[in-house]
């Protein structure tokens, strides 16, 4: 891998949701201000997003997850819920206003958790952790990965127990129209295939230890990492 590639694709996605962070947020209902076509599109990519969102609680819920780490943790509407099922949580991102944001919803709908959580404005890739964590939380974060077996190679480090991620599909006129949309604010997108994600599991011998659920949009993936 091309670390001048890389660290482009991180600056670039990094710029894109400093700059997107209020508008994103909108996606999960929380302004009135996007316009129609927005709020159109919006509809169909919520109910990815409300799919994966059940899927990662009734996973993360047992006693046995204590603590997690929730990377591009965006708008903190995960750490929220991890707060409140007694998690210690760790929220990481790319996008400093993005922290903002997750941290001013942590603060409105979990107040009294707030001790359990810490922000960190980092790359996960470049960070270095002085400890594991039961599980990892990476919704629509591979939608900006260039390199997936990389970050899985680094999770098979830092998480003891099970992973959550999404992956959004490849094809079909709504994943153009996407990728298009994204190209035009020169963030890179990367959709996945079935197939593709068989290869990365492959590539990093997690064979046998994952679960696929279609999600219509994208994929739920669950990873035992014990």
């Amino acid at each position: 891998m091309d670390s001048k590639v890389v660290n482009k694709d991180t600056q670039e996605v990094k710029t894109f949701f400093d700059g997107y962070a209020s508008d994103f947020d909108g996606i999960y209902g929380h302004t009135d201000k996007r316009g129609p076509i927005d709020k159109l599109a919006d509809k169909w990519f919520r109910k990815v997003m409300i799919l994966r969102f059940e899927e990662t609680l009734n996973r993360s819920v047992k006693p046995s997850i204590k603590t997690i780490i929730d990377i591009g943790c965006g708008p903190g509407l995960y750490c929220v819920e991890f707060l409140k099922q007694g998690k210690e949580v760790v929220a990481i991102d790319l996008a400093e206003n993005m922290l903002s944001i997750a941290d001013a919803h942590v603060k409105k709908h979990a107040s009294e958790k707030t001790d359990k959580i810490t922000y960190l404005h980092a790359d996960y890739l470049e960070h270095n952790f002085d400890k594991q964590f039961d599980s990892a939380c990476l919704m629509g974060l591979f939608d900006y990965i260039k390199d997936p077996v990389e970050l899985f190679e680094k999770l098979k480090k830092d998480i003891t127990k099970e992973v959550y991620a999404s992956f959004p599909k490849s094809g079909g006129f709504l994943a153009w129209q996407r990728k298009v949309r994204y190209d035009m604010r020169n963030c890179p997108l990367y959709l996945y295939s079935l197939e593709d994600i068989k290869t990365i599991m492959s590539k990093v011998g997690l064979e046998g230890k994952y679960e696929v659920v279609d999600c219509g949009r994208g994929y739920f993936v669950k990873v035992d990492m014990s």
